[in-house]
């Protein structure tokens, strides 16, 4: 199965060149951290290769799948930028039958995370912030930390995205309870 999702992935994102290293970024990363972790690779694999399957679908798409496997309230909870997470969960449980929640959950929390992840769901999120591709200073420091103490980073990636987003509304209620979680696990040193 991974040579087939592997496959479509380079199908899919043929055209966008940045995108296709973003996932090979997340892919190589998450293995690492899988290994230092003692997770499951073939999970890391298949969850970082499906993270942003659905990226380029138009909203209309996202919002059919998200109905098809989610409650239709978490269409009003998350704004459209944040949906193609949960399209990609369901897109992995219908286009390749993959139905190990762990991999799902990573796959759906990896944009904005939630209190409680496992550490597979904490990889995923973390790889997908840190990749080598993210130029941005922010990224560079969580990079540093996430090699030492991936609750930390976890709270500092989840504090430093709530700070750039809050104003423009993409900032969901769970985004914070979920830094707060953190916060408390000892992911701030001020």
């Amino acid at each position: 199965m991974l040579a087939l999702i592997k496959r479509d992935v380079e199908r899919i994102f043929s055209d966008d060149p940045g995108r296709l290293a973003h996932i090979k970024g997340v892919l190589a990363t998450a293995l690492f951290l899988a290994r230092k972790h003692k997770v499951s690779l073939y999970r890391a694999a298949l969850a970082a290769l499906l993270h942003d399957i659905t990226k380029p679908f138009s909203i209309s798409r996202h919002r059919t799948l998200i109905l098809f496997y989610y409650p239709e309230e978490l269409l009003d909870i998350y704004t459209p930028p944040l949906y193609h997470a949960f399209s990609a969960a369901a897109f992995a449980e219908e286009r390749y039958g993959i139905d190990d929640r762990a991999i799902l959950n990573a796959i759906a929390s990896h944009v904005v995370g939630r209190p409680r992840m496992s550490t597979l769901e904490k990889i995923i999120f973390i790889s997908d912030y840190i990749e080598p591709n993210r130029p941005y200073e922010a990224c560079r420091e969580v990079r540093e930390i996430a090699f030492k103490d991936l609750d930390r980073a976890v709270f500092q990636a989840m504090d430093n995205s709530i700070k750039l987003f809050e104003t423009e509304d993409y900032v969901p209620d769970i985004a914070y309870r979920a830094r707060d979680f953190y916060k408390l696990r000892g992911g701030s040193h001020e």
